[in-house]
């Protein structure tokens, strides 16, 4: 790998990782550990980003998040990519069935991105993630859903790719997000009951491609009382009905 490569690499890297938190953002040295760079050279990327824009230093915390050129080049692309235009109507429907929230999410490597959400009618929500949120697969129903349409040898790489994500966590959260992953793969869509956050229930269901691969998820997330006996089936129904007609999504 020549530097110019590397360089690349790592400035995405910390993009990546900045685009975790939009809104509280990253001290210096929590990215300089999570993207395992010295603290010299991540100090002298986020400078030169900061001076082109792709990244903000709030004046009063120190922390770092993304900038407004972000937001000016994603314009560029807009009309090519508008998902939010072909899921909302989706999610509408979803969260009007149940009263519930809905989840869009989209695969993004070994990560997935929520592109939008809708809260039904239900006044207790579980606003689990924001729109913009980027998370590793493994940690979330509609991820686990894509996960449990993927061969065994894809699933290892993915966790290999999360494992800066996830050394942050115990035994205990590990357990639990192997427990996700191996009861979604037996049931074929993604259930969370409370295995991540406590009287929180997640069930998502994949949409694939053509050729079978995981592109997307539709999930909901509820209070644990809202997704047992047979209600959890009832919700199940209506997101493997908007999957299907969700299947027609084409994602660059």
């Amino acid at each position: 790998m020549n530097d110019g490569t590397q360089v690349v690499q790592r400035v995405f890297a910390l993009i990546r990782a900045i685009s975790t938190r939009p809104h509280s953002g990253w001290r210096l040295s929590e990215l300089a550990s999570y993207c395992e760079l010295n603290h010299s050279t991540t100090h002298r990327l986020l400078n030169g980003l900061v001076r082109e824009g792709m990244v903000m230093q709030d004046s009063s915390t120190r922390r770092y998040r993304l900038g407004r050129l972000v937001f000016e080049l994603g314009l560029a692309v807009r009309d090519e990519f508008d998902w939010q235009t072909l899921c909302t109507p989706i999610l509408k429907r979803v969260a009007e069935a149940t009263g519930d929230t809905a989840f869009f999410n989209l695969r993004s490597g070994h990560e997935s991105i929520c592109i939008a959400r809708c809260e039904g009618a239900y006044p207790l929500k579980a606003l689990t993630v924001e729109v913009g949120g980027r998370r590793p697969l493994c940690v979330s129903a509609g991820g686990a859903a894509m996960l449990a349409h993927m061969a065994e040898e894809e699933v290892e790489k993915v966790m290999q790719a999360s494992a800066r994500y996830l050394k942050r966590f115990g035994p205990d959260r590990i357990h639990a997000i192997e427990r996700l992953l191996q009861e979604s793969r037996e049931l074929g869509y993604g259930y969370n009951s409370e295995l991540i956050i406590p009287s929180v229930c997640a069930i998502g269901v994949a949409i694939c491609n053509q050729a079978g691969e995981p592109i997307a998820a539709i999930s909901v997330a509820t209070i644990k009382s809202r997704l047992s006996g047979s209600r959890r089936q009832e919700v199940l129904n209506v997101l493997r009905r908007e999957t299907r007609l969700g299947d027609t999504i084409e994602v660059r």
